[in-house]
Parts: C-alpha cells; structure tokens; sequence
C-alpha cells in the first residue's frame, strides 16, 4: 500500500479501523488490539494474534512547542492478564499501528512510538498503563563529568562562546578547563585583555604561563556552531536519528556550567530563532523555524469537519518591535584591563548585545509598548542578530489567529501548512501548531495558525 493510498483511507469516514498495540517489557511483548485481529501467514510477522483486550488507547498531542502529551493504554482483564502486573515496563517501548482489520499486517503504519510509564492501575476487569513520550529521554542529564575538589560540572560549550568563566584543573603548572568537548581554538583573557598560554585543544583545556592580575575568562570556539550541528549534537548524545533541522547556518554559541538537560538545551536554541522541535512517530527529532504558511501541504474540506467543531480560539496582536538580545557574555566584568577598546570593554561589562527595531501597526491600536517583544538568542553575530530580528518582525507583524478544528483523522502533522476548505476561512492557508490524535475515536483535534 502507498502512502497516498493510506492518506485516502484515513480520509474515509466510513473505513473499518483497528488499532493494533505492542507492548514491550523485559521479559518479552504483549501484543494487543481494539478488534480481532491476526496477521497473514505471507506478513513478516506470520499469523501473530493480537488479543482483543485494548478497550482504550491514549490520545496523542503533538505541540510545536517541544510539549507532547500522551493519556492511557487501558486493557480489559478477565484474569488472563493479572499476571502481567509482575512484568517489569516502566521505560520499555509502546508501539501503535493503525489500519483496517482485513489489511495483511504489513499494510499497517505506525501511528505513534512511546515509552511505557508502568502500570497506573490494576484492579478487577481494569490493568491500565501511563505512557510517556519519546522525547522523555531528552530529560537526562548530560554528564560532562566532575571539575576537582568538588566545583562543579565541567563546562559544556557549543560553537561560538563569548567571555566564558574557566576552571581550575591543577597548579604547577596551572591548567584551566574550558569546554567538556574538544575544541578548534581558546583565547584567555586577565580582565579581558588576552593572555600568554599554551593550548591543549583536544581537552579543551589551558596553561597559563604568567600569573593574574585579575579575573580570568576565556573565549571559546567549538565545531558545533550553527544550529543544525548542536541538534545533530544533541541527537547523536541521546542516541536519536535527526530527521530535520530546517534553520539558518547563522553563527551561534550556547554555554552551560550547571548540569543541562537535551530538552533545556533545545529550548534555549529555539528561543530567539523563532524555532520549534519534537519527535516525530518514528522518534526523530524535528526542528524548524516557524514561518508564514503560503502553499497547502494539505487541504482540509468541510466534510472532514466535525458538525460545529471549527472555532476561533485565540487572537495575537501584532508586535509594535522587539529586541533581539545576542553574543551573550557569560561573565560580566566589574573591572577591565587598560589595554581594552572601549566598544569591547562595554561588552565585557554588560551580559548582552541588543539589536532592536520598531514597525508601524498603528492600524491595530492596542499594539503599543507593551507589544514590544524581547528574546534572548544563542547567536553571535551582529548581522545574524539583524536578518533574525526582521524576520521575526514581519511575522508578527499583523494579527494572528488561531483556529481550533476536530476533524475525521486527517493525515496532518504538526508544522506542516494546511488549508481549510470550510465557510468559516474560506481555503486560507495556515500552520499546524498543535495535533491531538485519539485513535480509537477516529477523531483528531488541530490548532492551526494564520
């Protein structure tokens, strides 16, 4: 069966469906289903029955927002199944496919993957399991390992890192850590004015060959210094595939001397790119930069619209500016050396540069200061800063809405464009932000931006 084929099915409101659960534990995988159903002898898997005991399976929520909810797996259990209490599931895959209970099994399509969150309920007739999202893997630490005598974390730095504190490693000589990661070149400064050292930059490290006079920082460069290869960093950490990182080759940095996690790691990156991430069915991490919806990915038409289920539910004023913050400087300086420029002693002084603009939206009243935006970035140049703050000012420089529709399981997916078909945005084009598939009530509940 093609993909196109699968679409028009899924687009059938008449069409049979089942829908088919593997659930793994330690010892092995359950297989069940919300109908009857075994696979053919000539399917990959011959003849696997899939008990008839799902009543309800959870409903998934896709946010391009990196937020990605997930409700229960509730399975019917007449006695058959109690013993299953004892499996041990918590962190093992729950896979979900989708189709029609006369299709051989292999014309089935994965509908989601998640992880098990172990058993939320047992009692007579009921044994429920909670469920979490693939990304909960992205909640682990990143372990950089231990600085000496107890100070902490080691570093992690990512491309480009302005003014960065540095740590002592060991005396005699002095050496200083900079990054966890190796790195293609470190600038020591004593009150910002640079220093005499001797590089080791496969242990992103340093020695000094002069004592301080006062404060040492250190500028850092790092491969990793556009966003597409930190989110290929951050996949391959967590062991993930990528399967897309649409966003600019600006030059950026992140810097972190605290424990961080992958999740934290990809907020921050998204913040002032005006960027998104999740997961998709298959546990690839997506990233995007939001833009304007233009041509359909996909049409949606009245009659995929359940009766009264198409409302405005929020409207967004345009923003009068923003202040795009960049080249962030992770250790201010109270005092700085002689032998700095003036224009590079205000940056050692302060924690970040600012680029800021006004628009004219003199048409939506309401739109004054306190619709100015500010937005903290990872990028570091003045240029990259400019192109990204227009960007996003022209995005938002009308009022947006968002339009909330339940629909008969549409093939939609979060951030792709949509237009709707339908009296109320008469074939407008717009952006999927949010998708709440409930598979078991052939039901998917969208927000779409425009």
């Amino acid at each position: 069966m093609t993909d196109s084929q699968y679409e028009a099915w899924l687009a059938d409101l008449s069409a049979r469906r089942v829908l088919l659960a593997e659930l793994h534990h330690a010892g092995g995988i359950e297989y069940v289903a919300t109908g009857a159903f075994i696979s053919r002898p000539t399917d990959s898997a011959p003849n696997r029955a899939y008990h008839d005991i799902l009543r309800r399976a959870i409903d998934i929520s896709t946010r391009i927002d990196g937020l990605i909810g997930f409700g229960e797996i509730e399975l019917i259990d007449n006695g058959e199944i109690t013993h299953w209490v004892d499996h041990a599931w918590h962190g093992h895959p729950v896979k979900l496919y989708l189709g029609s209970p006369d299709w051989p099994l292999d014309d089935f399509r994965l509908h989601t993957q998640a992880r098990n969150g172990g058993i939320s309920e047992a009692r007579r007739g009921v044994l429920s399991f909670a469920v979490e999202d693939e990304s909960s893997v992205l909640d682990q630490k990143i372990d950089t390992g231990e600085l000496p005598d107890g100070s902490g974390p080691v570093p992690l730095a990512l491309g480009s890192v302005y003014n960065a504190p540095a740590y002592l490693l060991q005396p005699d000589p002095y050496e200083f850590k900079a990054s966890y990661l190796a790195v293609t070149e470190l600038t020591p400064k004593d009150n910002g004015y640079p220093v005499a050292h001797t590089d080791n930059l496969a242990n992103g490290s340093f020695e000094l060959t002069e004592g301080l006079a006062g404060t040492l920082t250190v500028d850092i460069e790092e491969q990793h210094n556009t966003p597409a290869s930190i989110c290929q960093w951050v996949a391959d950490y967590y062991g993930i595939a990528l399967s897309e990182a649409s966003l600019p080759a600006y030059t950026v940095g992140m810097y972190f001397n605290q424990q961080t996690t992958g999740r934290a790691l990809l907020d921050e990156l998204c913040e002032g790119l005006g960027a998104y991430w999740y997961l998709d069915a298959l546990g690839g991490l997506v990233v995007r930069q939001h833009q304007v919806a233009t041509a359909a990915d996909a049409t949606l038409v009245s009659d995929q619209i359940a009766f009264d289920k198409i409302r405005l539910a929020e409207t967004q004023p345009p923003w009068g500016g923003l202040t795009l913050r960049y080249r962030r400087n992770y250790s201010t300086l109270s005092t700085v050396a002689g032998g700095v420029d003036d224009t590079e002693a205000a940056q050692l002084r302060n924690e970040w540069r600012e680029s800021s603009a006004s628009q004219d939206v003199s048409y939506y009243p309401l739109a004054e200061d306190a619709d100015r935006a500010e937005r903290n970035s990872i990028i570091q140049l003045e240029a990259d800063a400019i192109t990204e703050r227009d960007r996003l000012l022209s995005l938002r420089g009308i009022r947006r809405d968002v339009w909330s529709i339940e629909a008969f399981m549409p093939p939609v997916q979060a951030g792709m464009s949509l237009a709707v078909e339908h009296p109320r945005l008469a074939g407008r084009v717009g952006r999927v932000t949010s998708v709440s598939r409930s598979p078991t009530r052939s039901l998917t509940s969208l927000e779409l931006w425009l």
